[in-house]
């Protein structure tokens, strides 16, 4: 049985927050990602999480030329085991534009070998992941896929995963042990016990960087009290919505922009809560 996400399941998991909260209840998300050339996808990453609520958002990626200056939100720093190890308590989610060196394999391979406990997977982390021999991975862990990325995991083609998405999300659960989030138009949510549908995505996300913005979210929600099915439900269900609420506004599915993703984030969480404030 998969069972489908609405918006009153999505309501149910947003964090709140009290008078007397402070940034230590958004909890420390590290994004890594954004190597030589690529430093846009860190970027997208990193704010999507500021704009989820994350108390702090530190992003490891290459510094060379960043444009530091306009992106004041986030705590720098470079690629470094070192760095990681001092953040290995933090929510960590890797992948995007991070590249497949071996640099940044060891980076990897610390967080599997140290089993550290929250930890989020996407775009080259995934890569990586498919070349390693790997028996299981904490469940606490979270695979965010797309089909062809499914496919490399489970050494089988894109066209059979899209010809069979539930079963071969099942079998990359088996596999991994841990969340595994196939997305797609109907993105699903398997942790081994139940599959969770979320279908509100639109074609507007449809282009390079929303994925990006995707982990961001999840590593946020995370960071802030939510456990890895709960994050990651909520985190994709936003994602799909704000992209449906972007094209409310007039907007062509064709010129969606992940900026435009992001600050849409804000309104359509305000939106999903209730238009409920509490000062």
């Amino acid at each position: 049985m998969i069972i489908k996400i609405d918006s009153k399941d999505a309501k149910n998991l947003i964090p709140k927050r009290s008078k007397l909260s402070s940034k230590i209840d958004g909890g420390k998300v590290l994004i890594v990602a954004g190597g030589a050339g690529l430093h846009g996808a860190g970027i997208l990453s990193a704010l999507a999480a500021t704009r989820s609520g994350a108390g702090y958002t530190h992003l490891m990626t290459d510094l060379v030329k960043y444009p530091w200056v306009k992106f004041p939100d986030f705590i720098l720093h470079k690629f470094s085991l070192t760095e990681l190890k001092k953040n290995s308590k933090d929510v960590i989610a890797m992948g995007p534009g991070l590249g497949t060196a071996e640099s940044k394999k060891k980076l990897l391979r610390f967080l599997i070998k140290s089993k550290i406990e929250k930890v989020v997977l996407d775009a080259d982390a995934l890569t990586m992941l498919s070349t390693m021999k790997v028996k299981q991975l904490p469940s606490t862990w979270i695979l965010t896929p797309h089909e062809g990325e499914l496919a490399r995991l489970l050494g089988v083609t894109s066209t059979s995963v899209k010809k069979k998405r539930v079963e071969h999300l099942i079998m990359a659960q088996k596999k991994f042990g841990c969340v595994v989030l196939l997305k797609g138009a109907e993105s699903l949510i398997s942790d081994g016990k139940r599959i969770q549908k979320v279908s509100n995505g639109t074609v507007a996300l449809a282009k390079a960087g929303t994925g990006d913005v995707l982990l961001g979210m999840i590593a946020a929600f995370y960071a802030q009290g939510l456990n890895q099915v709960e994050a990651t439900v909520l985190g994709t269900f936003i994602h799909g919505q704000a992209s449906a609420d972007w094209m409310k506004k007039g907007n062509d599915h064709l010129s969606l922009r992940p900026m435009d993703l992001i600050e849409q984030i804000p309104k359509t969480i305000f939106k999903l809560r209730g238009n409920v404030v509490k000062v």
